[in-house]
């Protein structure tokens, strides 16, 4: 009895908790915000929100890494939204916040991946990747990883029609 007991804590521990904290990985956590009346809204995993939304990015490190951060759109596109020209930042360990912008229109899911690499990739290398996992997996949803070797932190939001 105890035996089982002890199986189904491991079990719990291993296979329930993680999915109790999807945006935590290894490197980090993706946190989106919402401007909502003058105020910044921050917004959870797979809420809906106006397809032209403006929103901010912040990511927190547990470590320092290179930044690129991109959205792949029900399209199958993708947009890199940091850095917006040049090299990746270099961030310290703890919150920053990285840039806000508002979304590009498309309705339906965008999966937002903040790539935290040790030694920096270029952008357009990490873009490629997203738009090539999209095509894979036939929905930004379904991506798994863009397998660049890199921790990811993810976040996804449901964007509305225009109204």
């Amino acid at each position: 009895m105890l035996v089982l007991a002890a199986g189904g804590l491991l079990y719990a521990t291993v296979w329930q908790l993680p999915a109790l904290f999807p945006r935590r990985t290894e490197g980090g956590l993706l946190l989106l915000s919402r401007l909502e009346g003058g105020e910044w809204v921050e917004l959870q995993d797979g809420v809906e929100v106006p397809g032209r939304a403006r929103v901010r990015f912040s990511v927190v490190l547990q470590r320092p890494a290179s930044l690129v951060l991109i959205g792949l759109n029900a399209e199958g596109r993708a947009t890199l939204y940091v850095p917006a020209s040049g090299s990746p930042p270099r961030l310290k360990e703890g919150t920053s916040t990285v840039g806000e912008q508002v979304l590009d229109g498309v309705p339906g899911p965008e999966l937002f991946l903040a790539v935290l690499c040790n030694t920096p990739l270029a952008p357009d290398v990490i873009v490629k990747a997203g738009e090539r996992a999209a095509a894979a997996a036939g929905e930004p949803g379904r991506v798994q990883t863009l397998d660049l070797g890199c921790p990811e932190a993810r976040l996804r939001l449901l964007k509305e029609p225009p109204g």
